[in-house]
């Protein structure tokens, strides 16, 4: 369970830290924004390598990255008023499905003591 905590942790700063880059863009605190950027990605990267350790990487990667491009597309239309057309909606419902029937493809990796779960 705690590697799907670091799985969220990685999937959280890595999208804290796009928005992060966005925001000091358009707020024009340009080196604030990637000073959290380094510092969330750098948070999501470590996060992501601890999660590995448990997570398939393909399980791992893919979430991390679908899900993180899901949440960075929602919170863009949120904060930075872009659009979310119907195409990008059926465009994340594909992605959600995608990672949903990876997972469900994808067997565990043993437990640290060698047996399987």
């Amino acid at each position: 369970m705690r590697y799907w905590l670091f799985m969220a942790v990685a999937i959280v700063t890595e999208v804290a830290g796009t928005l992060a880059m966005k925001y000091g863009t358009h707020h024009g605190s340009h080196a604030q924004g990637l000073a959290v950027m380094y510092v969330m990605l750098v948070l999501s990267y470590t996060s992501l390598a601890l999660a590995v350790k448990r997570i398939p990487l393909a399980v791992a990667y893919g979430a991390w990255e679908s899900l993180g491009l899901v949440l960075i597309t929602v919170c863009s239309a949120w904060l930075f008023a872009e659009v979310l057309s119907p195409v990008k909606l059926v465009a994340i419902a594909l992605i959600i499905a995608g990672i949903v029937l990876l997972e469900r493809g994808t067997d565990e990796a043993p437990k640290e003591d060698g047996r399987a779960s």
